[in-house]
């Protein structure tokens, strides 16, 4: 450095200005939107012995739910360019919210964060495989 502290801090600055600008460019790309084929793929790496009998989808990519025959419930989801997927048991279906258009999820586990599943159907679903595998 040059030993002047007021070009020293400019220096230093500009040298942030420019990282934070290297960093806005290279990641500013959107996520891409989750589809059934991406969760599926996910689905029989992870859980292959996972018999799946029907599918909830985020009209916004975020997510993925599968509803097994056994009534477990798999929730695939992004976290940042990966993929996460959480399976539950059917005695053992995580904490809910329903409302008519959304559904969100509360695992137990205190670092997972709550899935938001927004569709048309999510309510609906929800409260017909949800409701009853619980009972």
């Amino acid at each position: 450095m040059t030993g002047n502290l007021l070009i020293d801090s400019i220096i230093s600055l500009l040298a942030i200005g420019a990282m934070v600008l290297l960093a806005w460019a290279v990641f500013r790309a959107p996520v891409p939107a989750l589809t059934v084929e991406e969760a599926q793929d996910r689905l029989s790496f992870d859980e292959p012995d996972f018999q799946v009998r029907e599918w909830l989808v985020d009209e916004n990519g975020r997510a993925v739910l599968a509803l097994g025959e056994c009534g477990g419930l798999v929730i695939i989801s992004r976290l940042g360019l990966d993929l996460v997927t959480r399976r539950f048991a059917a005695g053992h279906l995580p904490r809910t919210a329903i409302s008519d258009q959304t559904l969100t999820i509360y695992p137990a586990d205190p670092g997972s964060r709550a899935v938001r599943v927004n569709a048309p159907e999510a309510g609906l679903w929800a409260r017909r495989h949800i409701a009853t595998a619980r009972a």
